[in-house]
Parts: C-alpha cells; sequence; structure tokens
C-alpha cells in the first residue's frame, strides 16, 4: 500500500473527511504540510471534496517571505486556491511556540468560517503525536491529556482533521523523496530552546537507542487506547452528569450529596464538563484544577477557588458551584 493509499485508509477509518464540501489545508511549505497538499490533491476526486490552501506568515523569521512565495507556487501548479494570512505589526525579537500556534489556530477557524469549509486538514504525523503524549506525561497529565492529538477534533465550531496520524516523518519525507518534491526548511526546528524540540531532537533518540526502537509507534499506541478508554468514561460521565448537575443562569452546581455515592473518576470527569458547559472549552481545567475542586468539596473545606476563564468555584452547604465572577 502506497503513502496515498495509507491516507485514504486511515481517513475512511477515523470518518475524519466527509465527501462533498471544501476541505482547508494548512500548509506552512515543511515536509509534513506539502506531504498532505500533495496527497490530498492526488486523493480530492477520490474523496469527493473541493480543496483550499491556508498558510500564515508570522513574519518573524528571514525566511518567512520565501516560505509564503514557495507555498503559492505549488498551490498555483496544482490548482489548488490559496489563503494568506499574516501577523499584523512589524518586526519582532521573539515569538512563543504557544503564541505562534495561537496566531495559526485562529486564522485556521476565521478562514474555514469565511470559506464555509467543512473541516481543516492539518499535517501532524505519528512522530507529533508521541512527542506529545511524552510532553504531557512529563507534565502528569492524566487519560485527557495523553490521548493528545484526535484523527478529528471540533474545535470553536470547526472540525479539525489529521489525516497524516497514521505515518511516521520518515514516511513522509521517503514521500516526497519518491515524487521528488521539495520542502521548506525551519531553522528553528533545530533549536532546542523549545520543549518540543527538545522531546525530538534529545529525548526521544535517546529513548530509542537505550529502550526501545519503536517508541514512537508504542506512545503513539498509548495514545490510541487512552482515547478509547476515556470515551467509553465520559460516555457514561455524561449520563451521571444530568443526574447530579444543574444549569441555571450562567451558574452549574454538583450535588454533593449525590456526588459522594460516585467513583472519584467519575467525579473528575464531572467537574470538567461542568466547567465545559460553561466556557465551551474541554480543555478548560488542568489537573491541579480538579484537585483543588475535590479539595473544596471535601468535607470541612470553604472558600472560593479561582479557575481559568474567569470561572470561579465555591461551596454552599449542599452543592459545588462553578459560576462566572
Amino acid at each position: 500500500m502506497n503513502f496515498e493509499q495509507r491516507i485514504f485508509q486511515f481517513i475512511v477509518k477515523n470518518q475524519s473527511i466527509a465527501p462533498r464540501g471544501l476541505i482547508v489545508i494548512g500548509v506552512s511549505g515543511g515536509a509534513d504540510s506539502m506531504a498532505l497538499l500533495l496527497a490530498l490533491s492526488a486523493l480530492r476526486h477520490e474523496l469527493g471534496v473541493q480543496l483550499c490552501a491556508a498558510h500564515f506568515n508570522h513574519q518573524f523569521r528571514p525566511d518567512a517571505r520565501k516560505d509564503e512565495l514557495f507555498v503559492s507556487r505549488w498551490c498555483e501548479k496544482l490548482n489548488i486556491p490559496l489563503v494568506i494570512g499574516r501577523r499584523p505589526g512589524g518586526k519582532i525579537s521573539h515569538l512563543s511556540e504557544d503564541d505562534a500556534r495561537r496566531m495559526r489556530f485562529e486564522f485556521f477557524v476565521r478562514t474555514a468560517r469565511k470559506l464555509k469549509a467543512q473541516s481543516v486538514a492539518l499535517a501532524h504525523t505519528r512522530n507529533d503525536l508521541a512527542e506529545t503524549v511524552l510532553m504531557r506525561m512529563m507534565r502528569g497529565s492524566g487519560l485527557y491529556g495523553i490521548r493528545a492529538i484526535l484523527p478529528k477534533r471540533l474545535i470553536d465550531g470547526v472540525v479539525f482533521a489529521r489525516p497524516l496520524m497514521g505515518v511516521s516523518r520518515k514516511d513522509v519525507e521517503d514521500y516526497l523523496r519518491t515524487k521528488k518534491i521539495p520542502y521548506c526548511k525551519d531553522a528553528t526546528n533545530l533549536s532546542t530552546k523549545y520543549e518540543r524540540n527538545k522531546v525530538r531532537l534529545e529525548l526521544l533518540p535517546l529513548l530509542a537507542q537505550r529502550y526501545n526502537p519503536r517508541i514512537i509507534d508504542a506512545l503513539s499506541d498509548l495514545a490510541e487506547t487512552a482515547g478509547e478508554d476515556y470515551e467509553f468514561l465520559a460516555a457514561h460521565a455524561r449520563k451521571q452528569f444530568k443526574k447530579i448537575v444543574i444549569i441555571s443562569n450562567k451558574k452549574v452546581k454538583m450535588d454533593l450529596g449525590r456526588s459522594k455515592t460516585r467513583h472519584p473518576a467519575m467525579v473528575r470527569l464531572v467537574l470538567r464538563l461542568m466547567a465545559e458547559s460553561l466556557t465551551k472549552d474541554p480543555a478548560a481545567l488542568t489537573f491541579e484544577h480538579i484537585h483543588a475542586l475535590e479539595n473544596l468539596a471535601a468535607e470541612g473545606h470553604h472558600g472560593v477557588v479561582d479557575l481559568p476563564h474567569h470561572l470561579k468555584a465555591r461551596k454552599t452547604q449542599r452543592f459545588l458551584e462553578l459560576y462566572y465572577d
């Protein structure tokens, strides 16, 4: 099975791209995104979709304009429309990973909404998945975090699909080499001042060399298993949510008397659902926030807990309440 057939099979298996409609492809010009652009271009008729590329220029690196022109030329060659976004403002000396990711993400959401696209396709591979799993394990994430990057996810009302999650970075490079397709190289990817690069360039190679040559597959399989386990638990938690939580006037309240009879794992998931019901963000609470809410719910504990998105939590005689300040 060649590279493009593997991509098609992965899309079908995960139902990440449905026939009919427009797919926005995030294209930086790097190897992964170029492989995604080429593969979806070859598969567009088989998938029954229209394509539009989207490139965001952070205007930070010296080669940023060169990368933009590179992507533009290839989209023209493949007869794929291109939308370009740029960071406003002049030159800056520093741009954090989080800020760069947020700007790109907001651009993709705006573009998808404007074009009424079915979904946004991003070029994350199994290597990206393994890196994310390892980073989150080091931070002490539970099942929710270890799921890491999902093949398909609804964020801010936009579907984000990752068709390359079934292939490795080596598969991508082999595909481009066979097709004789060039790609842009970002020098910042070699800088170990960024956490992901340290994991990619130092930690994962060490683990592969000394402990498990198949560490990428092992971590990717862990993410898939964690995702399935989490979905099973979350389905039960949603049923419990309806039984022990009251929603009213921008406030959610969990009945403490009824929650005592539930397993702690269920209560933690219900707490996540409570925050999500107000913020629309399924990742609104970290483990530290959940732990603080568990302590607040315990007998003898009182006070107010500050949460993300300007949320607060307080305990009354009967309820644990989440509300906007």
